[in-house]
């Protein structure tokens, strides 16, 4: 890792699956209101509810591309996520070192998940009410510019530049 790391990052997610989701369900309601006009006589209710739940996923895909951004936020003191509001900001003496581990998806490529446990007693019971723990690790889903081993990386970069001062001060 590069010796002059930053004092602060803010990383926004890709809100790429949205706006794949949204097209695919407008496309799907540009064809099912296409094929009602053209044979009428073929199609029958079930392609008017099709029409109506595609339209509806269209809407909330393109409310959740245009509305909902994840973030992640480096700096000296610690780290936060949209991810973990009911964490709060996380410091770095309260987190273990951040390693890769491949989300199991069958028949796709698996994505690499930045993985961290919780080292702070407090902090270990806010991640169990709230419900982020799977396993006793805590998992970044979201997929940011920096993706996988390089993410991990520089959040350990981080870690070890911020353990390193407090080791100076005491």
């Amino acid at each position: 890792m590069d010796a002059t790391l930053p004092d602060r990052l803010h990383y926004e997610a890709s809100n790429r699956q949205y706006l794949v989701l949204g097209s695919v369900s407008a496309l799907l309601v540009v064809v099912f209101t296409v094929m009602r006009f053209i044979r009428p006589e073929v199609t029958d209710e079930a392609t008017v509810w099709l029409t109506v739940f595609f339209a509806m996923v269209t809407l909330i895909a393109a409310s959740a591309a245009l509305f909902r951004r994840s973030w992640l936020i480096l700096d000296t003191d610690g780290f936060e996520s949209s991810e973990f509001k009911t964490l709060g900001k996380l410091a770095w003496s309260d987190v273990s070192a951040f390693s890769v581990r491949a989300g199991r998806q069958r028949g796709m490529p698996a994505p690499h998940l930045v993985t961290f446990e919780l080292t702070s007693p407090q902090q270990k019971i806010a991640g169990r009410l709230s419900g982020l723990m799977f396993n006793g690790t805590i998992r970044l889903s979201e997929r940011y510019p920096v993706k996988g081993r390089k993410l991990a990386e520089l959040m350990n970069a981080f870690r070890d530049r911020a353990l390193a001062e407090q080791g100076d001060r005491s």
